[in-house]
């Protein structure tokens, strides 16, 4: 199947889209989706987190983890081909950029983009909670440009991004009218119950990305996929997002019980020590991740699983050394 939602339409709009391709834009949409990307988005959250909202952050990195892993359960579901991987001849994925000959494919599925879904997300929480009118055009022109740039390079189809863009502001919005209730109810619990629920939330997500699995391969929307098939596994994701929530959850229980540091009143010295270390922290530990993931890739033929309980224990390391580690070595240096 080509565009899920659109058909012939998608594919002609897509076509249109490509059809502008000039220096420009390989340089304008690919230094875009770049940004996009998971590490970009993870930097620049962490680093505003150790140095200007210790509150607010944390509450938009739980509904992006929440909102990029239905993002994976939605790609597992309908595990639609992206546009290259349907027609590599009609599809263009290669651009130049700064004469240097650039190839765009992506990995996983296509329906719905997850950058797209991600912009959505960031986005519409952010515009919602801050009113700040050179923020909100900023979010506006990258809500637009960083969507749009996922179909110029070839990798979405024009109801992926369309559906993603949708789909993070309404959950966001959802999310901005029950975070009151949520957070005065969480917040009376012992520290205990809130370990607790992290794992057990955590489990509820990989629970729900197998049966979107398994559905897809019952009602499949295009071929057939088995369960058995290690190729099929590794397009799979179930345990990025739900480690990285369950190492978040401990991990702040933990820094708000022995740690505490603070965001206000930091001085240059301080801020500037917390994003050269942060960075540098971030950068190690996302590729350290990434090494052990290719590693756990040897075994996948064998153990079709393998992948999926090296991401979730990749990534729990990761958000609990964010959360916990890196702060309590702050209060230590600092």
């Amino acid at each position: 199947m080509s565009d899920l939602l659109f058909g012939p339409l998608g594919e002609s709009i897509l076509q249109l889209i490509q059809g502008i391709s000039n220096m420009f834009f390989d340089i304008y949409f690919g230094v875009l989706t770049t940004l996009g990307n998971t590490l970009p988005i993870l930097i620049i959250l962490v680093l505003l987190y150790y140095t200007l909202n210790k509150e607010l952050i944390p509450r938009l990195i739980y509904l992006l983890v929440f909102s990029a892993h239905l993002n994976s359960v939605a790609k597992i579901f309908f595990h639609n081909p992206r546009p290259y991987v349907y027609n590599a001849e009609k599809f263009q994925v290669t651009t130049n950029v700064l004469n240097q000959e650039t190839i765009w494919g992506a990995e996983g599925f296509s329906f719905p983009s997850g950058h797209s879904q991600v912009q959505g997300t960031i986005w519409g929480y952010i515009i919602k909670k801050v009113k700040h009118v050179p923020l909100f055009v900023v979010g506006i022109v990258l809500l637009i440009s960083i969507p749009l740039s996922r179909s110029y390079l070839g990798v979405h189809w024009p109801s992926d991004i369309v559906v993603g863009v949708l789909f993070g502001v309404i959950l966001s919005w959802a999310y901005i009218k029950i975070e009151p209730y949520l957070g005065s109810r969480i917040e009376v619990w012992t520290d205990t119950k809130k370990i607790m629920f992290g794992i057990l939330f955590s489990g509820l997500l990989i629970i729900l990305g197998f049966i979107a699995f398994v559905l897809g391969t019952i009602f499949p929307f295009n071929e057939s996929i088995s369960l058995s098939d290690p190729g099929v596994w590794v397009e799979t994701d179930l345990g990025t997002y739900p480690g990285l929530f369950a190492g978040i959850v401990v991990g702040q229980v933990l820094e708000l019980k022995h740690v505490k540091f603070t965001t206000k009143n930091l001085s240059r010295g301080s801020v500037f020590f917390r994003v050269i270390f942060g960075f540098v922290s971030v950068v190690v530990l996302y590729f350290a991740a990434k090494g052990i993931e290719d590693f756990a890739m040897i075994f996948q033929s064998e153990l079709v699983w393998i992948t999926q309980v090296t991401n979730f224990l990749s990534y729990f390391v990761i958000a609990f050394c964010i959360a916990y580690i890196i702060p309590w070595l702050f209060s230590k240096f600092e």
